[in-house]
Formats: structure tokens, sequence, C-alpha cells
């Protein structure tokens, strides 16, 4: 589990945060109120039995990893409640039994659970906390908002030390309740992330540091010799890692270039490079490579070979993949881990030129369209899917696939391919399901977009002069009492006339509708929220707009 913890001062705007974000839900905790002002005032009530701290309210959060089992809202709040236990008694302890990070040191699992079991019976109660859960990632996490003042005699929880308390509570509950085990901070030798590192994690997926680092720890899980090492990296995660030499002869350093979709002003792929030492200073220098991850460099075995992988490595491409064959499998693929099972070849009847790396990139680029805040493997498949709906071949759909950031290597690319169309054959609904689906969706658009597509003509053109709106993907347009939605690629989406019946409520009749995408219907619920956001504002600022488009 991904924990993070933090106190600050603000009880309104941590649970606003908290409470207010989309599927927000609370599903635990000790206080009577369910809004955000009636929490707030709970709490307040609560800080005002010590003044003196300054700051009073306390936010801990715990991420499941997408591939661990479904836990349902009694399991996730009973995970969260123990675990914020578990941090209020590592606090507590002195000596030797606190060095959470010294295995023959700390307290032991047995006495730790004791001691937190008689404290969730006896006292957690003195403390005022909510547990809400948010279902916005693809993965279940949740946030535990709580005041530090003990309401019984006024004493706050410590934070000396409180993150490394978080990360010892997460293993213990990943033992608990069977979850996949993490490596805290000081046992992979690697800094925690920070909490903006943690959230673009949880928004895109892991960066290209992230990838980097575990691509060099799994390249060097075997002790390879250096020039193995290298090629390793190159070869299975199309990772470049380039020594440099002085001109005596002795080795300079190490750096490491990957590809995360950036591009030159000549198409060319712009790569992400990273010196070792600032990659990861425990693992990654070129030392540190051979006494931390036992990777055997003799110079006057491996130099000549080092040198002829880098003259290879630095001019290299992508490699494609071979058009002669399209590999289909034979059985189940699982599509957690990729894991690939037996394959056979099948000729290809007509083969076409391969296309080009730069290619594939903008290909990729089309097909992720509005995927952005999905993580990769989620993503991933839906551009294969739609890839192979556009008709595209299963060797093109690959290589459009390796250009994406995960870096999927030939296999794992091969792999998202058939899973891609095994979810194909699976859905082929019928026409009547078909029509009705669609029918559903147009529904669901127009309810939405008409009176947030008002408001927003009303709000953010209407005073402007202009006659339209653009979005990333799409516009909205007034042509005088009809409002029109446009998909750059699919055209019109659909034209509606709108009017206001006597009791001032929007009333609209269509003109024309489209083919409906679920996509459609996302951006209009981003649209709904910068509308609110804009709307705050103006009412914070005092201004009023009178002028509108169906007024």
């Amino acid at each position: 589990m991904i924990t993070k913890i933090k106190a600050n001062k603000s009880f309104r705007g941590t649970t606003k945060y908290v409470l207010e974000k989309e599927k927000a839900q609370i599903i635990g905790g000790n206080m009577y109120g369910i809004t955000t002002d009636k929490l707030v005032e709970q709490f307040t009530l609560s800080a005002h039995l010590n003044p003196q701290l300054k700051d009073p309210c306390y936010h801990l959060m715990l991420s499941v990893p997408k591939t661990d089992r479904d836990l349902n809202d009694e399991e996730l709040a009973n995970l969260s409640q123990r675990h914020f236990a578990n941090v209020i008694v590592l606090s507590r302890l002195k000596g030797d039994e606190a060095q959470v990070k010294q295995p023959l040191k700390r307290i032991s699992d047995t006495k730790l659970n004791q001691l937190v079991d008689e404290f969730i019976e006896t006292e957690l109660p003195a403390y005022d906390f909510f547990i809400a859960r948010h279902s916005d990632k693809k993965h279940d996490h949740t946030h535990i908002v709580a005041s530090r003042v003990n309401n019984l005699d006024g004493k706050s929880i410590r934070t000396w030390n409180n993150y490394a308390y978080s990360e010892h509570s997460a293993r213990l509950l990943e033992r608990e309740f069977n979850l996949t085990p993490v490596q805290s901070s000081w046992e992979s030798k690697r800094k925690a992330m920070t909490r903006n590192q943690l959230e673009r994690v949880e928004r895109d997926g892991l960066p290209g540091e992230e990838i980097m680092r575990q691509a060099i720890e799994q390249a060097a899980a075997s002790k390879p010799t250096m020039p193995e090492f290298i090629e390793r990296l190159w070869s299975e995660h199309q990772i470049k890692a380039i020594v440099s030499y002085y001109s005596h002869g002795a080795v300079r350093g190490i750096k490491f270039g990957i590809d995360i979709g950036s591009v030159n002003e000549d198409g060319s792929p712009r790569l992400l490079w990273k010196q070792g030492g600032n990659l990861n200073k425990y693992k990654c220098s070129f030392s540190k490579l051979q006494s931390e991850l036992a990777i055997n460099y003799e110079p006057l075995r491996d130099d000549a070979e080092i040198k002829r992988l880098t003259d290879l490595i630095e001019s290299a491409p992508i490699p494609p993949i071979n058009q002669q064959i399209i590999e289909q499998a034979t059985s189940t693929i699982t599509t957690d881990n990729l894991e690939i099972l037996p394959k056979q070849s099948e000729p290809i009847t007509e083969i076409k030129p391969p296309i080009t790396q730069t290619q594939s990139l903008e290909l990729y680029r089309h097909y992720s369209l509005e995927l952005e805040n999905e993580l990769f493997t989620d993503r991933d498949k839906q551009v294969a899917v739609r890839a192979i709906q556009d008709g595209k071949t299963d060797p093109e759909v690959a290589e459009i696939l390796k250009a994406s950031p995960a870096l999927w290597n030939q296999e794992e690319a091969r792999a998202l391919v058939l899973i891609a169309k095994n979810q194909l054959a699976k859905q082929q609904p019928s026409p009547e399901s078909q029509q009705a689906e669609q029918q559903q969706l147009r529904q669901e658009l127009l309810a939405i977009a008409v009176p947030v597509g008002v408001e927003l003509i009303n709000h953010l053109i209407e005073d402007t002069g202009k006659d339209s709106l653009k979005f990333k993907h799409s516009s909205l347009s007034k042509q005088g009492r009809e409002l029109v939605f446009t998909h750059d690629e699919r055209g019109e989406v659909f034209r509606v006339q709108v009017n206001r019946n006597p009791q001032g409520e929007i009333e609209y009749s269509v003109v024309n509708i489209g083919e409906v995408k679920q996509s459609d219907i996302e951006t209009w619920q981003k649209a709904k929220q910068i509308l609110l956001e804009y709307i705050e504002h103006e009412r914070q600022q005092s201004i009023t707009r009178t002028r509108g488009l169906s007024r």
C-alpha cells in the first residue's frame, strides 16, 4: 500500500478536499456530522482543548494497489481505523521499541497488535475522526481526517517520525489483510516519494525515472556482468545505458535514457536522460551498481564490449516487430501481469511496410486521446482496442503500443494486443443492445450538457463577443437560439434549440444528435466541474453576469 500522512492547520480545507471529491463517501469514524460544516464544527471544538497546538488537523491516506482484491466498505474502514490506531500507538513508544527501521530493535508485531487492540477498545473514541473512501482512481484509497487532540485530556498526538510509523503500519496491515507487500523506503534504500510525486503516480502512472529504477533492478537481478546488464536494459526495457570514460581510460560515469513520448522539432524521440547518481544515489551510479546490485565489472574484460555496445545503442532505433508472423495465443492470457502462455505462429498473407517510430508515436497519441487520466496498463488496453477497431493489423498495434510511456517490450505489447482482441470478441453486443445503449448515452449527454452548456455560454462567452468555446478535442458554439456541440474528428454531436419556460426553467428540443460516446459525457462532467469552480470564483469576486444564451 502507498501511505501518506501530514499534520496541518486547516480542518475546513482538508475536510472539503476529502468530502467534495467526486464519488467520495464516508465509510467510518466516530463523528455525528456528514457535511463539511458539521464536521469542521466538531473538529474546532476539539482543537479548542489545546489552543497552543499549531497543526491540529491530521490527514492520513492509504492506497490499495489495483492488482489486489477488492475490499468492501467495512474492510476498508477497519483497515483505515487500525492504521490510524497503529500510528498513534507507535508515536507513544520510547527507546528501542520506537526504532521501526531496525527489525532487531523495534517492538514485536505481536506486542504492537496487543497494544493497538487495547487502544481501539479504550482510547480511540476520545479522538474525533472520519474515514472517507475515494473511488475516483483505478484503485481503492481512503482518507482519514482526524483531530490530533484527545477530547479527554487535551493532549495531542506526536508527529515526530510519523512517516516511518505510517509506513511500518502499512507493512503490518498488508500482512494482516493479505495485500501485496511493498518495501518501506528504508528497506529499499530509496527516498520515499514526496506527496506531489505520489499524486502524479496516481494520476499518470509511474514516471520515467521510476520506470528506469525498476528496470535497472530487474536487469541486475541475476548479477550479470556490466556489458550483459547494459545489453539487457536495452533489449528488454528499451533503456539506454551509456558509460563515459576519462581521457586516461578510467570510467567517468553512467547515464540512463528513456523515451517518454516527447519529440524534437524534427519528430525524433527526445529521451529523458538521468545520470546514475542523480537517478538513485544509492544504487544507480557506476560504483553503486557494483557494490549495491552486485553487477560484475572488470575493466580489462569489459571495457571494449561496453564501448561497442555504447556505439550501437546511442544510434539504435527501437527495434520493430517482425512483420512476417502474427502470434496468436492458444490459451488464456492473464491480464493483470501479462503472463504469456504457449503460442503458435501463423504467416501473414499480405505483408505491409512497417510503420515508422514517428508514425507509431503519432498513432499512439491519437488513440490515447481522452485517456490521459488512466493508469498505463488500462490506458494501453484501450489504445489497442481502438487501433484494432480502426483496422490496424496486430503487428501495427503492437508497434503503436511500444510508443507508450510505459515502454512495453515486444512480448508485452503482443500480449496487450491479444488481450484487446479477446475483450472485443467478448463484447460484440447485438444491434438491439447497441441501439439501446446509444439511446441511453444520448439521454445522459443531453441531461448534463444542455444546462451546463447554457451556463457556460452565459458566464464565459456572452460578454466576450465570441460565439464558441473550445474544449480539448471538441467545441461548443452558440448559433442563434441553438446550442451546438462538435467533436474535432466525429463532427456535430448534438444541436438543440434552447428556451426558458415561464417558470424560468431551461427547455430544449433536439434538432440533431449524432453518435455519442462515453468520452463525450466525461468531457461534460469535467466542464461542469470547471463551471462550478468559475461560478464560485465569481461569487467571491462579487461579479454579476446578466446576459445569457436563453434570456
